[in-house]
């Protein structure tokens, strides 16, 4: 049995977590309460259907009768801009504010979850065994809440559905896993996890509440002519926003994008590393001209080459899961889980700093099985350098900041680099459990209900 933190030490974790909490809340006041991006995409595409009943269009119309375009959110499902208007009948600064002020509570909502679910500690403790783990994506953690973004929400859901799962509530935990999959898409690759655990219902559910909440419900809102026009719309846009359409066309392809498909591009062709705002035609492109290419191969390779990897990565991820649930102890699912959930970051088109807040149950979950495995051993040096990684690529992102020369190294893919190596150790567990289910201690808060048997 673990033993206990002393009650100074859980308050004192606890008032910093608060510090924090209140620390990100002022770092996106600013910017909730001036409208600024990315919320502002959000609430304006929710904002024109409370008022015009249709899409947003993408333009503003200035107080002189003038047009202004800008940013849209027209990556993300038509029905995004309906949740909006949950937050659109609210002037936008108050909408901004009541949004950040929602975000804080899921955060902490978030790591508690976590915490007490998924780590097999002391649940009480929680503030205790969180608050590494939440320090080291810190940085991550502020530009979330500086855009005011949506993923904290995301991550939320899918934790949540994890949870309720692994407690045998398999109808809301499918109910919360669609919600994800709608905001984000990129939870279909945690979908695909249930799917290869056996969990039908979860994913019967799931597909369920996508379709009734996005489709049909839009179908509803807007009349099956119009709402079939704006999801073939969306398809299209969502089919040009792949790796490969987006090597092809060289779009999202300038420092700030850490996907795995604009680095790779950024390494072997001559691509233009510099700030290119493609989705807001308000702000300005730097004109400089810089490439950190060590080859020039044609656009059609690379992304061929990329093709080729990110199927070896999916067909590698499906052998590591392949086994139902009902075959694997609790240290082995939440293994997978958490690697399935940081697969979305190497597997999105578009990855920036805020998404990697995407990586905290990896790295909670890797810091719980250190506690149960010890320091020593192989496993445990690898996970331990895992978790270096990271905190060392958050030293070097400030440190080349604070210096202004940030971008280069950020293009050549530092931050994507940790979230793979961060993948490593999770690898290396579901192999070495595989050999010994019982390399790592069992905890004595092991969640065991349903979830264990296999479904039909």
């Amino acid at each position: 049995m673990p033993k206990l933190a002393p009650t100074w030490i859980r308050w004192t974790c606890l008032a910093t977590f608060a510090m924090l909490a209140v620390g990100l809340f002022i770092a996106g006041i600013e910017p909730a309460r001036k409208l600024g991006p990315d919320f502002e995409y959000f609430y304006k595409a929710g904002r024109v259907l409370l008022v015009h009943g249709t899409t947003d269009p993408g333009y503003d119309r200035l107080p002189n009768g003038q047009i202004e375009r800008r940013g849209t959110i027209e990556w993300y499902p038509p029905c995004v801009g309906r949740i909006m208007t949950l937050f659109a009948w609210l002037p936008g600064e108050y909408a901004g504010l009541a949004w950040l002020t929602l975000n804080v509570v899921a955060m902490l909502a978030c790591v508690r979850l976590i915490a007490r679910n998924m780590m097999g500690l002391p649940p009480r403790d929680w503030p205790v065994v969180q608050l590494l783990p939440f320090l080291l994506l810190l940085p991550a953690w502020w530009w979330e809440f500086r855009l005011n973004q949506i993923n904290n929400f995301t991550l939320l859901l899918l934790v949540a559905s994890y949870v309720l799962w692994r407690r045998g509530q398999h109808t809301p935990a499918g109910f919360w896993l669609g919600i994800a999959t709608i905001l984000k898409l990129t939870p279909i690759v945690v979908l695909g996890w249930f799917v290869l655990k056996r969990q039908f219902r979860v994913v019967a559910i799931a597909l369920l509440t996508i379709m009734l909440a996005g489709p049909v419900a839009d179908a509803i809102v807007f009349g099956p002519k119009l709402a079939s026009e704006h999801y073939a719309t969306w398809a299209q846009t969502a089919i040009s926003g792949s790796h490969r359409h987006l090597i092809l066309s060289q779009r999202e392809m300038d420092w700030r994008n850490q996907a795995s498909g604009a680095v790779l591009c950024r390494w072997l062709h001559q691509t233009n590393i510099s700030t290119t705002w493609y989705n807001d035609p308000r702000w300005h492109d730097d004109p400089q001209q810089r490439f950190i290419n060590i080859a020039n191969l044609p656009l059609g390779t690379v992304a061929m080459l990329h093709t080729a990897l990110a199927a070896a990565l999916v067909l590698g991820l499906v052998w590591l899961a392949r086994r139902p649930a009902s075959a694997l102890n609790d240290w082995q699912l939440r293994f997978e889980w958490a690697l399935f959930t940081l697969a979305m970051l190497w597997l999105m088109p578009v990855m920036r700093r805020y998404h990697v807040v995407m990586s905290l149950p990896a790295i909670s979950v890797l810091a719980a099985a250190l506690h149960y495995a010890g320091p020593r051993g192989w496993w445990s040096r690898l996970a331990q350098a895992g978790v270096a990684l990271v905190a060392l690529t958050d030293i070097a992102v400030i440190i080349l900041v604070r210096q202004g020369n940030l971008q280069p190294v950020e293009a050549g893919g530092i931050i994507l680099a940790a979230t793979m190596m961060l993948g490593l150790p999770l690898v290396a567990a579901l192999l070495w459990l595989w050999r010994n289910p019982r390399a790592i201690p069992s905890d004595p808060f092991a969640t065991r209900h349903a979830a264990d048997q296999a479904e039909t």
